[in-house]
């Protein structure tokens, strides 16, 4: 295709989007990836055995409370967050034994 073919098919200025739909756009798609990972991350935890979630330093419990709340955007970080500070508790109580 020729370069004054392809100006000829080419939006008018007026219809092209501008700079700031383009970034809402941009965001909007990035808001929903980062959902839709998370929600995968949250399933495959819910599928995971007992022993696997102690594995990581998570409960049943942990993982239904997380899902149960309602913004979770965060849902991983404060999985992440629960595992770190029990896993740490384990330790301090091991250091005082």
């Amino acid at each position: 295709m020729s370069r004054a073919q392809s100006d000829a098919l080419a939006l008018p200025a007026s219809t092209r989007p501008t700079g700031n739909v383009r970034l809402v756009a941009r965001n909007v798609v990035s808001a929903w990836m980062h959902f839709w990972k998370t929600r995968t991350a949250l399933r495959q935890l819910s599928e995971m055995s007992e022993s696997h979630l102690a594995d990581i330093g998570l409960t049943r419990c942990d993982v239904d409370t997380v899902v149960l709340r309602s913004s979770k955007v965060r849902a991983t970080r404060e999985l992440q967050s629960i595992a770190h500070e029990r896993a740490r508790s384990m330790v301090l109580n091991n250091r005082n034994l």
